[in-house]
């Protein structure tokens, strides 16, 4: 009987390692076919070497030294080395790995990006044109830095997953201790007047698009609903929610609600940005003063409407492309 289940336990072991090989020449082909595909896009891939390495349960693909460019030779990324890792019995998940270190390149700017922990990933459906179901992309000790402007995040996050439609997605961004560098807070706070560190940053929203997320597919935002996006900024805090609707040309248009606290370090930092002149700034506080609820939030109107930004009935700038 223990012979039997040897030669069995043997035959079994055997059969799977030449899976996993047969397996890792497939996936060395298929990296191989997507990189040919994205240059065959546009896209300029370079890179050292590709291995698959992982046995027996996993397939484990590393490019070395990759470098890409993008079609419009706009922007440039380069690392030691990227990993995109899969169960071998799960090949519509995969989970990538950064390096400590990796650098993007635009016109007259290099800008760093350092992490003790960079990683994402994903799921998605098992098809020759796959779409995305979820994905995930976690950071520690995330820093962002170009020649004087940067910021570092204790933590970031930024899921997504699709929400009863194959073009409907829930997207959820987190962050905890973000502070900019010297060079970003003297644009942002010329006058010091708000804490050196933003909390927290959670954005909540639900996203409509004209396609699923794929490789091969370039979806348009079509709606936006933020269900709740809070920002906790020393004493101040700003909650944000709303629906809007987006144009062709990414203009947005619908009404929002934006519930404040601490809302005079925020108006001085709104003024510093030339958001808002000192006396729109004036009105709006004087507005404000009185109609604080119990918990010491006020609630200010917001419309974006005709390309602009409306605050209490007062256009204050053009309204951001999406």
């Amino acid at each position: 009987m223990v012979k039997w289940l040897t030669i069995l336990v043997l035959v079994a072991a055997t059969l799977w390692g030449g899976w996993w090989f047969v397996g890792a020449s497939a996936v060395d082909r298929g990296a191989r076919t997507a990189i040919d595909s994205a240059r065959a896009q546009g896209w300029g891939i370079e890179y050292g070497d590709l291995t698959v390495a992982g046995f027996p349960n996993r397939f484990d693909v590393t490019l070395d030294a990759p470098r890409v460019m993008s079609p419009d030779g706009v922007m440039r990324w380069s690392a030691p080395f990227v990993q995109v890792l899969a169960l071998s019995y799960r090949l519509n998940h995969v989970i990538a790995v950064a390096p400590r270190e990796m650098t993007i390149e635009v016109p007259g700017e290099t800008i760093d990006i350092t992490s003790t922990d960079l990683r994402a990933s994903a799921v998605v459906t098992p098809s020759r044109q796959p779409d995305l179901r979820r994905a995930t992309v976690t950071a520690s000790d995330l820093t962002i830095r170009a020649t004087d402007l940067g910021a570092t995040f204790a933590t970031a996050v930024l899921a997504a997953r699709q929400n009863g439609s194959d073009a409907i997605y829930d997207v959820a961004i987190a962050l905890t201790g973000v502070s900019a560098s010297d060079g970003l807070r003297a644009k942002l706070d010329p006058t010091g007047t708000l804490p050196e560190v933003i909390d927290t940053l959670d954005i909540d929203t639900m996203v409509v698009l004209s396609n699923p997320i794929g490789i091969t597919r370039d979806p348009v935002l079509s709606e936006l609903t933020i269900r709740r996006a809070t920002v906790n900024w020393g004493d101040a805090r700003v909650i944000l929610s709303g629906d809007l609707t987006v144009a062709a040309d990414g203009t947005p248009d619908g009404d929002l609600t934006l519930r404040a606290r601490g809302w005079d370090d925020l108006l001085a930092f709104v003024v510093a940005q030339e958001w808002l002149t000192a006396a729109q700034a004036s009105l709006i506080d004087s507005g404000l003063s009185g109609l604080e609820d119990a918990e010491g939030f006020a609630e200010i109107p917001v419309s974006l409407s005709g390309g602009q930004i409306i605050v209490m009935g007062l256009p204050v700038g053009p309204a951001p492309r999406l």
